[in-house]
């Protein structure tokens, strides 16, 4: 084995050099994406929640951006999280050995999914809290003192303020308690404290939701839930996903093993972080038969599968899921070097997504076409995303018009539609379903804007008609988004006033 030869500390400076030199190119070559540019507006209007998660992201985002919106700035978050939590797996390792700990790192950090996507999103204070909480139950475990209970809560709490998702984690250490530990009463004591220290944050949280309008939790448990359709589909495209995150020669040697499986989350330790990957893992099987699991759904689990490997295989092994991983992130890396240099025309044959890649990629063209026709008029879109990477592009809030979809509604939070009665509006479209909004102004002008063999539709809309928009638009986005169950004692909606 190549890094064999070398000292510990030339070992891990390949890996953490090879990984910061290509998650910080990724960072300064990929376009701002819909849901990071989404982001970004939460950090320019700060608050204790946001229409779809915690706010923690948005808080994040709101210091960074104090210094500057730079692609490679926004998203250097993620370039350190992921960075520190590989030093950390290998600290943690350590002890089993330097070339043991160096490859539980190695793997971390040459993972696809972080050195490919940088991005700053939800997912990134989630992981990292996630992480710092289950190291910190670790230390509760090995000592069984109280306090790193109550820290493991606490950091779960900061990452339940980032993402729901922090609520499996939970869920794991109960479980893992009751089906793994026989030392006494102590642990279960222990996860009192746990909770306790989640409290502030959930107690946070719940009061924010009791003054807007519940919306959290309308959001992820009603209006994104609404789709759910049985299907074992789901489960297969669930385990595909699966194999291809834990990778497919760890599945193939771990598979092969299931009693060593079962001793090692039996004899603690280390075995602990197996059971921190395990349980939710096992867990969202139920939701993959009626929702679409999401990479993105498992990586706050992911760090702890990297920990537990190396309880599981022998050298040999770790050996070859070591340099798999390397040919692995590789040929990601070559793949995206294609796609990248034949980007956009690669996607002419596909209007819809052709037309989202050319706005990623020339949003200043496209603005400056834009800018040509609207005057002095707020620009609008029918869409979150768009809406979001305009805003970022012109250093503005572009308004969402219509229904838009159930994801991205705190746009229409931050929007006092009465404010605009009697204005000019610029709604930018990709079809010419544009001229549908015409009927909310005294007068309405449709112009094509041709760009990079596609055409965007931009509607010039003079003396906005609020009170026919608040009809026609906005009351049925209240019955449909907005209603409240009644046994929800609620402190105000902004939105049903």
């Amino acid at each position: 084995m190549f890094f064999s030869r070398l000292t510990t500390v030339q070992s891990i400076t390949i890996l953490l050099g090879v990984s910061l030199l290509i998650k910080v190119g990724m960072a300064a070559i990929l376009p701002m994406t819909g849901d990071e540019a989404y982001f970004i507006v939460w950090g320019k209007h700060l608050d204790f929640g946001y229409y779809d998660h915690p706010p923690m992201v948005g808080w994040w985002l709101a210091a960074l951006l104090q210094v500057s919106d730079h692609p490679v700035w926004l998203r250097l978050p993620n370039i350190l999280v992921t960075t520190l939590i590989g030093w950390m797996i290998f600290r943690i390792v350590l002890p089993r050995g330097k070339t043991n700990a160096v490859i539980a790192a190695g793997l971390y950090w040459l993972t696809p999914v972080h050195l490919m996507a940088p991005l700053i999103t939800t997912d990134v204070p989630l992981i990292f809290f996630a992480f710092l909480s289950g190291v910190c139950f670790y230390k509760a475990q090995r000592h069984d003192k109280y306090v790193w209970y109550l820290l493991s809560g606490l950091m779960l709490g900061l990452a339940f303020y980032s993402k729901f998702f922090a609520g499996m984690l939970g869920i794991a250490y109960v479980l893992y308690v009751i089906l793994f530990v026989r030392r006494g009463i102590k642990p279960y004591i222990g996860i009192i404290f746990v909770v306790l220290g989640t409290l502030p944050f959930i107690g946070l949280n719940l009061y924010w939701n009791y003054l807007n309008c519940w919306d959290n939790y309308l959001f992820n448990l009603i209006n994104r839930t609404s789709d759910y359709e049985f299907s074992f589909w789901g489960l297969a495209k669930y385990l595909l996903l699966l194999a291809y995150l834990i990778t497919p020669p760890i599945v193939f040697y771990v598979l092969r093993k299931p009693a060593v499986v079962l001793e090692t989350l039996r004899n603690g330790g280390l075995g602990l972080f197996l059971a921190l990957f395990t349980i939710p893992v096992v867990l969202f099987i139920g939701l993959s038969f009626g929702k679409n699991i999401g990479l993105h759904w498992l990586l706050s689990f992911y760090p702890f599968l990297f920990i537990a490997v190396i309880m599981l295989l022998h050298f040999g092994q770790l050996r070859v899921c070591f340099y798999f991983m390397w040919g692995f992130s590789l040929l990601h890396v070559l793949a995206f070097a294609i796609i990248y240099a034949l980007s956009p025309n690669m996607f002419l044959d596909n209007e819809k997504r052709y037309q989202k890649v050319v706005l990623a990629m020339h949003a200043d063209e496209l603005i400056n076409l834009i800018d040509s026709q609207r005057y002095d008029f707020t620009l609008a879109t029918p869409s979150y995303s768009e809406s979001a990477i305009l805003a970022y592009h012109l250093n503005e809030d572009v308004l969402v018009v219509g229904a838009g979809s159930y994801h991205g509604r705190q746009m229409e939070i931050n929007t006092d539609w009465s404010k605009f009665n009697g204005k000019g509006l610029a709604i930018l479209s990709k079809s010419d379903d544009v001229k549908t909004y015409a009927k909310y102004f005294s007068s309405f002008t449709h112009v094509i804007l041709p760009l990079k063999e596609t055409k965007y539709h931009l509607g010039i809309g003079i003396s906005f008609k609020y009170d026919l928009y608040n009809k026609g638009i906005l009351e049925p986005i209240r019955n449909q988004y907005y209603q409240i169950p009644d046994w929800l004692p609620t402190g105000r909606c902004k939105m049903n006033e």
